[in-house]
């Protein structure tokens, strides 16, 4: 695959990942919504998967791999952990990624806001349980308050 990018794009580096395993889910209308990106007519199901498919999922991200996928990418993150251990076994020589969608980082902010919980100990603790279930690039809203804290 590195190859044909370099033939392709003429640069050295250059990582292709197909389109990410995305489910159907409610995480996302918000993100669509904020961005204005809501389909006019009809959904985005007939590519996404449903939120059962896990034997679906497993099928696709091995499909993905043998494809050449330099990355294998997972999202939404913290409903599919499940998701992300099996590409984690599944193709274990591949950078595993998950993005955690801006539907999950409304519901930690409305749970922190509601006094549920500490806004900056489920921020890490989502991240975390996504490292534990085998991601090794997580992409979330968070970013900028990680690198707060952690400053």
């Amino acid at each position: 695959m590195q190859a044909r990018c370099t033939v392709l794009l003429g640069k050295k580096k250059c990582y292709l990942t197909p389109t990410p395993l995305s489910y159907s889910t409610v995480f996302f209308f918000y993100d669509r919504d904020a961005a204005g990106s809501a389909p006019s007519f009809g959904n985005r199901k007939c590519y996404q998967l449903p939120p059962n498919a896990r034997g679906l999922a497993r099928r696709a991200l091995q499909r993905d791999a043998a494809e050449g996928a330099d990355i294998i990418m997972v999202k939404p993150a913290l409903p599919y952990l499940d998701i992300i251990s099996d590409a984690s076994q599944l193709t274990p020589d591949h950078p595993i990624a998950c993005y955690q969608v801006s539907g999950e980082f409304a519901m930690i902010h409305a749970g922190a806001r509601a006094g549920v919980y500490e806004l900056k100990a489920m921020a890490f603790e989502s991240v975390e349980s996504m490292v534990r279930a085998g991601a090794t690039l997580i992409l979330s809203y968070f970013t900028p308050e990680f690198l707060d804290w952690l400053s």
